[in-house]
């Protein structure tokens, strides 16, 4: 049987009525497949460490137009989210997307999902190697290696190019930092974390692992969570619980016990990596500066090793519509803009932007989208949030609304042109996360201002978190008293110091 002949065949037969919603979910869960609040479908495209080419855009507009789908959705896990396709298209959809080379298979469920990437790889002043390659090797191991598709709960897995974006793969069930020791790439290797309910920052289980051995690293600790995991209780079957029974010690003692039996297992040799090749652009040189570009500078460009600048490309609430995304691609055409990264902020990035072309990107940005705040010009749309309970079945709240309230209130006290505005709004744009439930989609116990809606005596609150720590990694914590959801703004500029 293929990879995907159950899932076709649970669609038809719940198209049929011959099974329910719940006996539908325990088969497309896996494959990042589910019903939204309104019988709609939700379906996730996986794309290793967020990396899109314009194929992939141009693909995904496609299936928007086709299938009469209502808008694209940038998750914060670097993947992308078709929303509201009809139940009766979704296995023609499905066929679409695996004949472009678009990945479905542990999208969701108790599965090995998205692998991480931090934002630029290899492109850092810091950098200490370019980690994509890997990812991208790890991932496609994965991808047939069944018992990774079995699991009790989900893994999921991150890699970063430099220490100074350790926290991303802290935080995750199995991460790995790029280091040098004695001239040999290695990985700085952290187990045991995860942001979802009771988080914690995970342990360092190597502090220099040779980099040819990550897969290894990576399919033993998914026998010992296959093997070991709590499967009889969903609430404490993460790795991270296991960890709290065994302790740091024995889960890596038992790690090792698997490590040792891991040969049969692929090594990751660099001779066989693909370097991710980013191209420079090839926008106008020399265009004066628009209005409010200074302000853009400042929050959405930042300089890389070879002089070049990455930039980033605000996405309001995340969500392109079918002639949002159509124009989009045809303006990433235009300027030779092929290949993009997807951010956890629910953004693109773009690579490689020389500096005499700033001033030209920006000013296309504003003249080509006067509809579509791509360079932040408001707030709105532009704090992080997850989907939210309109469309989730989970969540305790309208997330993006609360986010778009808050906004409203920022753009009053951080108006633009001002020195306050291009010194807190990297801040507010990436460190501000609100999560509609315990789940943490935005991972808000890692922001330096997290919170997490909750339903309480009948009313929606925010319960507000301390803040996270990067160096040494440290979540922040639940504070004891939950705010109203109408004060903040007033909390957030307090705390903000204004």
């Amino acid at each position: 049987m293929g990879i995907h002949d159950e899932l076709l065949g649970a669609w038809a037969d719940f198209n049929a009525s011959k099974i329910t919603p719940l006996q539908l979910r325990a088969v497309s869960s896996g494959f990042g497949i589910y019903q939204q609040k309104d019988d709609a479908v939700m379906m996730r495209i996986r794309r290793t460490g967020g990396v899109v080419t314009l194929g992939d855009l141009r693909t995904a507009t496609h299936l928007l137009e086709k299938y009469r789908v209502p808008f694209l959705h940038i998750t914060t896990r670097q993947a992308l989210q078709l929303h509201g396709v009809a139940p009766t298209d979704v296995a023609a959809c499905l066929a679409d997307c695996e004949v472009a080379g678009l990945r479905f298979r542990g999208g969701g469920g108790n599965t090995f999902r998205n692998v991480l990437v931090n934002p630029n790889s290899g492109l850092h002043p810091d950098t200490a190697f370019d980690v994509f390659p890997y990812a991208r090797a790890l991932a496609d191991a994965f991808y047939t290696f069944d018992k990774a598709y079995a699991l009790p709960r989900k893994i999921k897995i991150a890699f970063a190019d430099r220490s100074a974006d350790r926290m991303l793969s802290a935080i995750q069930d199995l991460g790995f930092v790029a280091t040098v020791k004695e001239g040999r790439r290695c990985f700085e290797v952290w187990l045991g974390g995860g942001i979802g309910n009771k988080p914690r920052v995970g342990f360092r289980l190597f502090e220099a692992l040779p980099a040819e051995e990550c897969i290894r690293v990576a399919m033993a600790v998914t026998d010992l969570f296959n093997d070991h995991g709590d499967r009889a209780c969903r609430a404490t079957a993460r790795l991270r619980f296991l960890r709290a029974k065994l302790g740091d010690d024995g889960l890596a003692a038992l790690f090792q016990e698997y490590y040792a039996k891991a040969e049969a297992y692929p090594l990751c040799p660099e001779a066989g990596l693909r370097p991710e090749v980013y191209p420079v652009t090839t926008l106008p040189e020399g265009e004066p500066p628009a209005e409010g570009f200074e302000d853009w500078k400042a929050v959405a460009c930042d300089p890389l090793a070879d002089g070049t600048f990455s930039v980033r490309l605000f996405v309001p609430f995340g969500n392109f519509t079918a002639p949002q995304l159509a124009r989009f691609c045809d303006f990433l055409e235009r300027y030779g803009l092929t290949r993009l990264q997807l951010l956890i902020s629910q953004d693109f990035t773009i690579p490689r932007v020389h500096a005499k072309c700033l001033t030209a990107l920006h000013a296309a940005l504003l003249r080509e989208f006067p509809d579509i705040d791509l360079t932040l010009r408001s707030y709105v749309g532009h704090i992080p949030t997850c989907i939210g309970n309109t469309v989730c079945k989970i969540g305790a709240a309208d997330s993006p609304r609360i986010g778009e309230r808050l906004a409203h209130a920022l753009d009053a006290y951080l108006p633009a042109n001002t020195p306050e505005r291009r010194t807190l709004a990297r801040l507010v744009t990436t460190e501000v996360r609100i999560s509609g439930c315990p789940n943490s989609c935005t991972a808000h116990p890692a922001a330096k201002f997290g919170f997490q809606c909750r339903k309480l005596g009948g009313q929606d609150v925010l319960i507000p978190f301390t803040p996270a720590t990067s160096e040494p990694p440290a979540l922040g914590e639940a504070k004891p008293t939950p705010i109203a959801i109408d004060d903040l703004p007033a909390y957030l500029l307090a705390n903000l110091g204004l």
